[in-house]
């Protein structure tokens, strides 16, 4: 036989009110409610802030490094527990009913919603379907007893366990003098068995692990499976700790073993289909320090991780093919022996938690689904088996738990300080995950009012079809009472057919009386006749004697009369005969119609009977089926009110989300108009400043070059005053005139070019500051482009979630 891998199938759940209190932020993507990978960031940790987002290394090659798991299904935070039954379960459930055995398992960390997924909520909604909170077991009860009770002319028996390994202690929670054990964490035995608790044992006829002593319950329907399962969840162990409220202390199997009659291809004797499903929750790992587990919580916290361990052992065994299989060095293991590597279809679900601090289980656990997937498992129909053989089967069971009994009787970019960026990032992260976790709480909403539509439609459509069938029972209730109708007509001309019959078969049974009188009166005449010639012939003889004389005439008058009388006596016989056998023919006649027309009667009178009473039945299962109808009518339109407010309030709830999603956008639709407003402002102020600027250094500019240019020319007039003076001033003055003009023609030189040159060097400075100002307006201009882009793509992504949100409200 080919052999099956077990099915991977995964489930992330969104944080718990300790990791939002924690603010720890999302590492783990989805692709949506249902995908094939799971991608988790595995960046290290740096005081606190993933390495990444220091300043240092930020826009570098050093990117977050994510890693991508596949897997068969992974079911997202909003993926809810109807999609995950329907997906991964409901394809077992056939493979149950078909002959097989299978096995589902939940793994993963404390408090990441193994019992959630597996038990979930068991009440029943008005309409005895299971509730939206329902895990894998109530709905796999609901299922497997709607396929039995929905197949014509099954006869099936459901029985059921559930066990609980705790402390490697085994406890059967259905037992009816269930005690829980106070007794201390104790290692198991090479052979299985411990000083308390169920026993294991190998059965080599079964080819399986047997439990000693274990209470199998029959059960008859779904109530009675939910009130079992109720009843063993009861008495499981569960505590709180740091990271759980509700943390499930023990592993727990709950097992259901189905037989269904089917009859074999050679019609003689009837067959049993057996199938067994088993459904695990397995305790959470978990750290001691980080769950605050003492004393108590602390031993048993050690015997989990140590189960779960061996667990791995065998997991890791079994991929590398080695040569010893460690079954035996936990009950776990033993228990779960057939379903990894064995004969059983199995499934694992593997749960994870989707924050940074749990990120090393949820790298552990993932990795752990990642090896069992390499498992090959052989599948095999179990052996059908014949009543004799169950039969047999279940008097060994009884003769074994006898001995039991009796034994246990006998027996007692932008530089920042590192701060403030990591203070950024935080805020950022919490950001991130809040964005997120609203993301998946709308889809998960989207996802549970799709299965609210869903339920609503399934009701409206039962509600016509119901609708439908009371309109057909009206019309065949009709039609019935028409057929009645002509049904008594015919009826009533029969009766006065049958009357009119009575009256000629009396009248015919007077006349045969009357013949028969007729003939008796006859029948007497001729024998009196007879003996009335028996005289005369004495009378002739005692004459013979005395008329001798005429005996000759005598005899011949006696042989005569003789003769006479000898055919009238053979006419009378005939006579006689005749009329005896016509009046056997008419009696027989008569009595044959009178007892095939009393027949007929007495048949038509039974028709009539059972006419009446299948009239009166129809009648009365008319009326049971208004009844029901109306009641089932009446049920509906509840639930449907009730679906209907569920939906209502569902639509507040959305409307709620909306209006607060409308005012965010709303204030960050503000806070944008108001940004973009303040760097039109800004811009405005900047051109102006810029103009003002180069409208003051153009002023002061050409003021420099008009001051150099009258400075030139008073230098000129200077100069040719100067001329004038040396030609007019002729004498003994000459030489100190000329001196004296020259010493002021210098000073002036040196004088004026000492302010040309500061004024060239202020122009020179002020050509270089407006260069440097444009550069840094032009600068500025970019920033302001790519910040109003920013701005424009955050209003854009604004507007789309408020039209998003309004989408989702309506």
């Amino acid at each position: 036989m080919a052999s099956n891998p077990p099915k991977r199938t995964f489930k992330s759940f969104g944080r718990s009110s300790q990791e939002i209190a924690q603010a720890s932020p999302v590492i783990t993507t989805t692709g949506g409610p249902l995908s094939k990978a799971i991608t988790i960031e595995t960046t290290p940790m740096v005081g606190g802030v993933p390495a990444f987002t220091t300043a240092s290394s930020y826009g570098g090659s050093h990117a977050p490094s994510t890693r991508t798991y596949p897997f068969d299904k992974v079911f997202g935070p909003e993926a809810d527990q109807t999609m995950v039954f329907r997906e991964v379960v409901e394809s077992m459930l056939d493979e149950v009913l078909a002959g097989y055995n299978c096995t589902i398992f939940a793994y993963g960390q404390t408090g990441t919603g193994k019992t959630y997924t597996m038990q979930g909520d068991v009440g029943l909604t008005p309409l005895q379907a299971p509730s939206t909170e329902a895990g894998i077991i109530p709905r796999v009860l609901h299922r497997l007893f709607h396929l039995l009770n929905s197949s014509p002319n099954s006869e099936y028996s459901v029985k059921c366990s559930y066990i609980e390994l705790y402390n490697e202690e085994l406890r059967d929670l259905l037992a009816p003098e269930y005690k829980e054990s106070t007794s201390q964490p104790m290692a198991l035995s090479s052979g299985g068995r411990d000083a308390g608790g169920l026993k294991i044992y190998e059965d080599g006829s079964k080819k399986g692990v047997m439990i000693q002593g274990l209470e199998e319950t029959g059960v008859r329907n779904l109530k009675e499976g939910l009130a079992l399962l109720n009843r063993g969840s009861q008495r499981r162990q569960v505590a709180e700790t740091k990271m759980n409220t509700e943390s499930s202390r023990s592993h727990s199997i709950f097992t259901l073993t189905v037989h269904v009659k089917e009859t074999s291809v050679a019609g003689n004797e009837d067959m049993l289909r057996i199938g067994k499903f088993n459904l695990v929750d397995l305790a959470g790992s978990e750290a001691i320090g980080r769950s605050g587990a003492q004393d108590k919580r602390a031993r048993e916290a050690g015997m989990i991780n140590q189960s779960l361990l061996t667990l791995g052992r065998v997991i890791s065994a079994l991929v590398e093919k080695g040569n010893h299989i460690p079954y035996r060095e936990s009950k776990l293991t033993r228990l779960l022996q057939d379903s990894l590597g064995g004969r059983t279809k199995t499934c694992i679900v593997a749960t994870v938690s989707p924050t940074r601090s749990n990120m090393e289980e949820t790298i552990s656990t993932l990795d752990y689904a990642i090896r069992a997937r390499s498992i090959r498992n052989k599948p095999e129909v179990n052996a059908h088996l014949t009543k004799a053989g169950l039969l047999k089967e279940y008097i060994g069971d009884i003769e074994r738990l006898k001995a039991e009994l009796q034994a246990t009787r006998e027996k007692n970019g932008v530089y920042i300080p590192e701060d403030q960026w990591k203070e950024m990032q935080d805020v950022n992260f919490r950001q991130r995950s809040d964005h997120d976790e609203a993301k998946q709480k709308v889809a998960a909403i989207a996802v549970e009012l799709a299965t609210r539509k869903q339920e609503f439609e399934d009701l409206t459509k039962r509600f016509v079809d119901t609708s439908a069938e009371l309109e057909t029972s009206h019309e065949a209730e009709r039609q019935l009472g028409v057929e009645l109708a002509e049904f008594k007509i015919k009826l009533d001309e029969a009766m006065i057919k049958l009357e009119e019959e009575t009256v000629v078969s009396l009248a015919y049974q007077q006349g045969e009386e009357k013949l028969a009188q007729v003939a008796g009166g006859l029948k007497a005449i001729a024998n009196e006749s007879v003996r009335d010639i028996g005289g005369l012939f004495e009378k002739i003889a005692r004459k013979a004697k005395v008329l001798g004389a005429n005996a000759d005439a005598a005899t011949q008058f006696g042989a005569d009369l003789a003769s006479v009388s000898g055919d009238l006596r053979q006419a009378l016989v005939l006579l006689d005969n005749e009329q005896a056998g016509y009046s056997q023919i008419l009696r027989a006649d008569l009595e044959a119609y009178a007892q095939r027309h009393a027949k007929e009667s007495d048949v038509q009178l039974a028709r009539l009977d059972s006419s009446f009473k299948a009239v009166n039945d129809l009648a009365k299962s008319l009326a049971k089926s208004v009844e029901k109808g109306k009641v089932e009518s009446a049920s509906a339109a509840a639930s449907i009110v009730a679906i209907k407010d569920d939906v209502e309030q569902s639509s507040k709830h959305l409307d709620v989300v909306g209006t607060v999603m409308d005012s965010t956008a709303e204030l960050v639709e503000t806070v944008i108009t108001q940004a973009q407003t303040h760097i039109s402002e800004e811009i405005a102020i900047s051109k102006a400043a810029l103009h003002l600027v180069q409208t003051t250094a153009t002023d002061e500019m050409a003021r420099l070059k008009t001051q150099n240019a009258l400075l030139a020319r008073l230098l000129a007039q200077e100069r040719a005053n100067s001329q004038r003076l040396r030609s007019e001033l002729v004498g003994n003055i000459t030489t100190m005139i000329m001196g004296f003009t020259d010493a002021q023609d210098a000073s002036l030189e040196q004088a004026f070019a000492e302010v040309q040159n500061a004024n060239d060097a202020g122009v020179d400075g002020l050509d270089a500051f407006v260069r440097m100002y444009e550069a840094s307006a032009e600068t500025a201009s970019q920033r302001r482009s790519v910040f109003q882009a920013g701005l424009n793509a955050d209003t854009g992504a604004v507007k789309r979630q408020k039209l998003s949100g309004q989408q989702v409200s309506c």
